[in-house]
């Protein structure tokens, strides 16, 4: 479309700007036309009319709602006049148009209310665009983005609406040396160009400092100090004490101005953020007129863009964006300029579209120009496919762009959204039980889980995927390193007990009770614990501490007491019977062998052991009991054991004949309790020999 502005200013730049939008003609002007609209059907309904709109192939097209109509602008395309269409009889719409500019399709919908709902609907055919139009479709405004982007979205579009991007224009020019060492003595005059420097290296608040020595000099250096002063608080945002400053140089010395033409750049500024749109348009104008047909020109016209875009000027804006990208092609300028005009459509399209949007931003970024705009289109390029794209896609865009600048404009924001596109990652890994891939996402990503330990069950299920992946010693470092952030603390219970399962279970000895220690002075009362002290305890068990076993286990003999290890009743049950509590061993005992599984390997000496103390308690019958049955899950010399011990109990239950059988088979089995059994069989024999009961 083109453009004509009518801007107050010199005639010269007047006349430029006229013959730049004349001649700007959108490129699609010149190409074939390769789309048509075919036909136009009206179908009311109850609190809407839907309009389906028939093309020859699917439509690039711009929706736009404005007061009393819609206007739908499809590129590359025409139509015949529907002219039957221009009035209707109906509840909604008052009639249908289409007019056709260089290449662009105007099909524009009267509507009855002044402000229509309007909402675009899928067809099978994409050749087919179906609009419904009126109050039954207003809904609340939002954008259409991936389900569960919302927390993106709410955490950058404020900050990206707000962001206040380097429009360009002349750079910083020192002032002359000739003419300061005409004002100032030699050092002074040096200081002068050392505050400049800094000013140049964007240490304004250093400048400030240098440039309030010159304030008490005579008029012309006080004038220059005033307006560098202006022009570096300007720089730091403090814009009503820069605009003064610049009031102050130019009451001074209001020749300078002329000489040293840049500094209107800056004063501009100040009047516009201080409400005086009027004056910084006229100086900004002023300093447009000097640079005419400087390479400068384009940089300027972007700046004068910005300043009216500012003012609420949008359409005469989004012109000079437009002239400056087709005119000063390859520049910065034209860069900041198609930066400008993808950001329009960044908070508006619809998810069936984005692509193109991401197209305009890449150009711009693999184009040679500013670095600044490049980096601006890398992360508009990462906010798109984090808002839009599958969560796998988004996150290794985030990541990319995180290595690229990690200490850049957008990093901080880049990081939070790094944050919560995890989340939907981790979900459809854990959805998925792809274990290994959660390990390695949890590993890639520690620093930005803060929004996934949002979810309770998300310490666990990593947790879970460590374990099935065997990969405990990583586990072990991740949730040491997890602990010490605020926003793990709500799973800090968990992740300290998994930290002295996984050190146990290494063999790291000296950690884990560290950790366990740790964790007792910090949750003494939390659900873990319990599984905190039978790690304690069996840690004391295996490097002999009976008593200090006894003591982290005393819990499990409370009533309710139950183990959250299996094994935790059988070191409790070894250590009372360590300490002669044969009536705790057998309890605790008892509920070991009833717990274990067959295949435990600590289940035979828990019979043996439970045997043991029901002896020495002089139950004799139980104690049988548990050595057939402790017999019968026992091997190699462990079997000799028993029936060594089961001999014993038959004697003493005056069962000689099976005693002497049991031996016997005992002292076959061959040994150390082989040879036990052979020697209470030779005993047993000779006893019975002398009591004439042998035959």
């Amino acid at each position: 479309m083109t453009f004509t502005l009518r801007i107050p200013g010199p005639g010269l730049f007047l006349g430029l700007v006229t013959i730049l939008f004349a001649c700007a003609l959108p490129q699609s002007a010149l190409a074939q036309q390769e789309n048509r609209l075919w036909r136009v059907a009206v179908h009311p309904h109850q609190g809407f009319t839907r309009v389906n709109l028939f093309f020859q192939s699917p439509p690039d097209y711009t929706l736009r709602v404005l007061p009393g109509r819609v206007r739908l602008e499809v590129r590359g395309a025409d139509s015949p006049t529907f002219k039957k269409l221009r009035a209707l009889n109906d509840r909604e719409l008052a009639g249908v148009t289409t007019s056709e500019l260089r290449g662009v399709l105007s099909v524009s919908i009267a509507v009855r209310e002044a402000e229509p709902g309007v909402q675009v609907v899928s067809c099978a055919n994409p050749s087919v665009l179906s609009l419904d139009v009126g109050p039954g479709v207003k809904r609340a405004v939002r954008v259409d983005i991936a389900p569960g982007r919302e927390p993106i979205l709410s955490g950058t579009e404020r900050f990206v609406r707000d962001f206040d991007a380097d429009p360009g224009g002349v750079p910083f020019a020192p002032t002359d040396g000739k003419v300061l060492k005409g004002l100032l003595p030699e050092g002074e005059a040096l200081l002068f160009q050392q505050g400049e420097s800094l000013l140049y290296r964007d240490r304004a608040e250093e400048a400030v400092n240098v440039f309030s020595m010159f304030t008490n000099k005579g008029a012309a250096p006080k004038a220059l100090a005033s307006f560098r002063l202006g022009e570096a608080l300007e720089r730091l945002g403090r814009h009503q004490e820069a605009l003064s400053y610049f009031r102050q140089g130019e009451a001074l010395w209001p020749q300078y101005l002329e000489q040293a033409p840049e500094l209107l750049q800056p004063y501009s500024d100040a009047l516009a953020r201080t409400g005086d749109f009027p004056a910084a348009r006229a100086l900004l104008l002023r300093l447009m007129n000097r640079y005419l047909g400087t390479p400068y020109q384009a940089e300027l016209l972007n700046r004068l863009a910005d300043l009216i875009e500012r003012n609420g000027q949008k359409t005469a804006a989004l012109a000079m964006y437009r002239s400056v990208a087709v005119y000063a092609a390859g520049s910065a300028a034209a860069g900041r300029a198609r930066l400008k005009l993808a950001d329009r459509e960044l908070f508006t399209l619809s998810r069936d579209r984005y692509q193109e949007l991401l197209g305009k931003y890449r150009a711009v970024y693999q184009e040679p120009g500013d670095p600044s705009s490049r980096d601006e289109a890398l992360f508009k390029m990462t906010l798109l496919l984090s808002l839009y794209a599958s969560p796998r896609e988004a996150l290794d865009t985030v990541i990319t762009y995180d290595r690229r600048y990690p200490r850049g404009i957008f990093s901080t924001i880049v990081k939070k959204m790094r944050e919560e596109i995890l989340f939907p990652v981790y979900q459809d890994a854990a959805a998925a039980g792809k274990d290994q891939e959660l390990v390695q996402l949890a590993l890639d990503n520690r620093e930005y889980l803060a929004r996934c330990f949002g979810d309770p069950g998300f310490a666990p299920r990593i947790s879970q995927a460590f374990e099935k992946s065997g990969a405990t010693a990583k586990e072990l470092e991740l949730f040491g390193y997890l602990d010490q952030k605020n926003w793990a603390a709500g799973s800090a219970p968990f992740l300290l007990a998994r930290m002295v399962d996984d050190a146990v279970a290494i063999g790291n000895v000296p950690l884990a009770e560290a950790t366990a220690r740790d964790f007792l002075s910090r949750f003494p009362r939390d659900r873990y614990a319990g599984r905190v002290r039978e790690q304690l305890g069996r840690l004391a068990f295996e490097r002999g501490d009976l008593p200090g076993a006894a003591a982290q286990l005393a819990f499990l003999r409370a009533k309710g007491g139950t183990p959250q290890l299996p094994d935790s009743e059988y070191y409790l049950g070894k250590a009372l019977e360590g300490a002669k509590d044969h009536a705790g061993a057998v309890r605790s005992l008892a509920r070991f062998t009833l717990a274990a599984k067959r295949d435990n390997p600590l289940l035979p000496d828990g019979y043996f052991t439970l045997a043991t103390a029901l002896a020495a308690g002089k139950d004799y019958q139980r104690a049988l009991a548990a050595c057939v049955v402790g017999a019968s899950v026992a091997s190699g010399e462990m079997s000799g054991q028993f029936l060594y011990k089961t001999g014993e109990l038959q004697l003493q239950l005056g069962e000689v004949r099976q005693a002497k059988a049991t031996w016997e088979k005992g002292a076959a089995t061959g040994g150390a309790w082989g040879r036990l059994a052979s020697e209470a069989l030779s005993d047993l024999n000779w006893r019975m020999k002398i009591a004439g009961q042998l035959p």
